[in-house]
């Protein structure tokens, strides 16, 4: 997988801490232990597992939180080729 970070890692835990990432549509997120994930916007939910990293796609506007400071979200560009 190629990407490329746009901006440092944040984290957010709990929903008052929640974040657009920078407005990021795309999200590198790297759990380095088990966490839920939410999508304060939209309300969806999905639990990572230790040592897992994904990449979502959002909207600029839709905020995202962790449960705890163990997950990091990194706005990346996800080149397509």
């Amino acid at each position: 997988m190629e990407i490329r970070p746009l901006a440092a890692k944040v984290t957010a835990n709990g929903s008052g801490n929640k974040t657009t990432v920078g407005d990021a549509q795309c999200v590198y997120i790297c759990a380095t232990a088990d966490d839920l994930i939410t999508n304060h916007t939209t309300g969806f939910t999905f639990q990572m597992h230790e040592n897992q990293a994904i990449v979502i796609q959002k909207e600029k506007a839709e905020e995202l939180h962790a449960g705890t400071t163990s997950t990091h979200f990194t706005k990346i560009a996800y080149p397509r080729g």
